[in-house]
């Protein structure tokens, strides 16, 4: 099957949009690892897994189509660089928001790993203590410890 352009946009519009909601949910999680919600974190990775499933179906539809337009292994800038005239501007366009999108997606992965580092060093330290206190799992400790 020969693809045009216009799929072409079309699939890269489709993953535009799902690495938006992808961003979306990278600044919920902030939110609820600092309030250390079980249930909520469990929901969100979840989603961030149906995303990023979605994600790499509409990467594989988009490489079928570079390669059937003859640009195999090429980037939408170099794309863009190269492509009939009528296209070039909006896959520069396309381009720009994807480097844009994917250094914030970049950006609030890096932010919420840190987030989970401070709160694991927290949850060690505490246990740490307790341990060192001799306080099991099966003591309870009073309000005035």
């Amino acid at each position: 099957m020969i693809h045009s352009y216009e799929d072409l946009i079309d699939i890269l519009e489709k993953e535009f949009s799902l690495c938006t909601q992808l961003a979306e949910l990278l600044q919920k999680e902030r939110d609820v690892i600092v309030s250390f919600d079980p249930a909520e974190i469990e929901l969100l990775l979840n989603d961030k897994k149906a995303i990023t499933g979605k994600i790499r179906a509409y990467d594989e539809t988009r490489e079928r189509i570079l390669e059937s337009l003859g640009f195999r292994d090429k980037t939408v800038s170099e794309v863009a660089e190269i492509a009939d005239k009528d296209y070039r501007e909006r896959l520069t366009a396309i381009a720009s928001e994807f480097i844009s999108m994917l250094q914030s997606i970049s950006e609030l992965n890096e932010f919420n790993s840190r987030l989970i580092e401070k709160s694991l060093y927290f949850i060690r330290t505490s246990y740490s203590f307790l341990k060192a206190h001799d306080v099991g799992t099966q003591q309870k400790v009073s309000v005035e410890a």
